[in-house]
């Protein structure tokens, strides 16, 4: 018995372990004119449990971190600032439908396309860099960009019955972006 409940344990941790490293950002595009600008995807996500999690309706919030930073030769690199922001999906079975918040927007989005909610849920799209730093030209300059996906904090007593919705948290590598104006 004890052998099996040690499998099970292992097969979870190695579980969620394989799922973090397959989820990473990808198609990133920065933008710079009156503004700094970046969209980005993040691929690998969405896993069979936390879909599973999702349409149950269990409240599930993925966090996007950007950084930016001054590249410098001989010294440390100047951190210039660092944005977060969350999307968070909820799903109202009476309704049939989600609903997503997406905090860099301050946009509430309800959608009964689960395709749908899975894009607004992956996607960062023209998310503006503010307030904008002082960027001069002919500097280097990196954008770092992650997301994590954070489950929900439940009830005390819950916690011990869903003790397993922690394993399904992940975080991309971070992702860096050089630009030069």
């Amino acid at each position: 018995m004890k052998r099996l409940l040690l499998a099970v344990v292992l097969i979870l941790f190695s579980t969620s372990a394989a799922l973090a490293a397959e989820a990473r950002i990808d198609d990133v595009r920065v933008r710079y004119g009156s503004g700094l600008t970046a969209s980005f995807v993040v691929k690998g996500a969405f896993t069979k449990d936390i879909e599973e999690a999702i349409n149950s309706g269990l409240p599930t919030t993925f966090t996007f971190i950007v950084k930016l930073y001054r590249k410098n030769v001989l010294w440390p690199d100047e951190h210039m600032g660092t944005w977060s922001f969350n999307h968070t999906v909820k799903y109202d079975a009476l309704k049939q439908e989600y609903v997503v918040d997406i905090e860099e927007k301050n946009r509430r989005e309800k959608t009964k396309d689960f395709e749908r909610m899975k894009t607004l849920m992956v996607t960062g799209d023209e998310i503006i860099i503010s307030p904008l730093p002082a960027l001069k030209k002919g500097e280097t300059y990196e954008l770092k960009l992650k997301a994590e996906l954070d489950t929900v904090d439940l009830p005390f007593l819950l916690k011990y019955m869903f003790f397993f919705v922690k394993l399904w948290d992940f975080e991309t590598n971070w992702y860096v972006y050089r630009l030069s104006l």
